[in-house]
């Protein structure tokens, strides 16, 4: 499943509200940008036909960035409209590491060279190892 977002910004230049979003793959961003905030503007900016050189893009970078409509494992890491970027990001590291090691056994066991071409199996392997966490 991938982790995906909608960051949003609201602002105001010279009388003019601006209602800016742009759906970031967090995969995506994350592996490019190490999950650096900064560069949410500029994906924000660019998705909304900004640039950089703009007064509106000095405007726009002020304000905090709303995030919403979350999937994956993003979803546990919005809470009213505040994304925890450094938990979410440990927790995709965390889950990275358990996919390895299960698709290890896989392929030990069953012969099975990519989890991701089994997605039933992968989710329950995960379920199993998360019961036995508990």
């Amino acid at each position: 499943m991938g982790n995906s977002i909608t960051a949003s910004i609201i602002f105001y230049f010279k009388g003019e509200k601006f209602t800016f979003s742009a759906d970031v793959n967090l995969n995506l961003w994350g592996a490019e940008q190490q999950g650096n905030i900064e560069a949410l503007y500029d994906i924000i900016a660019t998705q909304n036909g900004l640039d950089r050189h703009r007064h509106e893009y000095d405007v726009m970078i002020m304000e905090p960035i709303q995030f919403s409509q979350a999937k994956g494992l993003a979803k546990q890491y919005v809470n009213n409209g505040e994304f925890d970027i450094d938990r979410f990001f440990a927790a995709r590291q965390q889950q990275a590491s358990t996919i390895t090691l299960l698709q290890a056994i896989a392929q030990k066991h069953l012969d099975i060279q990519s989890l991701e071409e089994h997605p039933k199996l992968k989710a329950a392997l995960l379920d199993a190892y998360h019961a036995n966490k508990l």
